[in-house]
């Protein structure tokens, strides 16, 4: 592959970084006269070239940093999700909701504030409620533990096989059945 070929691959892997990852739109973006099916194919096979694989790694690598994105930070920010303590924002206001310390406000993904003006005696009342939505705890403990490898002893789901055909279908089917067979026999 020629300096010139590579610079442009680099540049549909750019695109295909800034786009949320569709690989069709990034390299239509750097050959525009390319159709959508063909896009897709030529993006697939770019992609899987080492040299190209290597620099889709580098600007992995460069999100990550730019992001402080670690093994031990996303655990914390898990852990941090799924032993909260929700009592904490209990009654605040929407002033004090936001001097809340940032751990407790990345939990919050959404809020309501209603304000009610009511009669007591001769003066009217303002109210103002808030209501705070957080992260799901079952996502965060689903998170930690897919993170952890919790469940990789029985889970098959993630292997690179692939099946071509009916008669390999059939056979792995089969392994499958033979394998919960000798477990529950054991």
């Amino acid at each position: 592959m020629t300096e010139k070929t590579f610079h442009k691959y680099q540049l549909v892997i750019d695109e295909w970084f800034v786009n949320s990852f569709n690989g069709t739109k990034a390299y239509q973006k750097v050959y525009p006269k390319t159709k959508d099916e063909s896009a897709q194919q030529r993006f697939s096979r770019l992609s899987r070239i080492v040299k190209v694989e290597t620099y889709i790694k580098y600007k992995r690598d460069e999100a990550k940093k730019a992001l402080r994105t670690t093994h031990a930070v996303l655990l914390e920010e898990l852990e941090n999700w799924a032993y909260s303590d929700i009592t904490e924002t209990l009654l605040l206001s929407p002033e004090q909701v936001k001097l809340l310390p940032p751990e407790i406000r990345r939990l919050i993904t959404k809020f309501e504030t209603t304000t009610r003006t009511f009669p007591r005696g001769k003066e009217i009342v303002s109210e103002t409620t808030v209501k705070l939505f957080f992260v799901s705890k079952e996502k965060a403990m689903e998170m930690i533990h897919k993170h952890t490898g919790f469940y990789e002893k029985d889970n098959d789901q993630k292997s690179n096989l692939v099946i071509e055909s009916r008669e390999e279908r059939n056979e792995f089917i089969k392994k499958i059945q033979e394998k919960i067979k000798s477990d529950a026999n054991s």
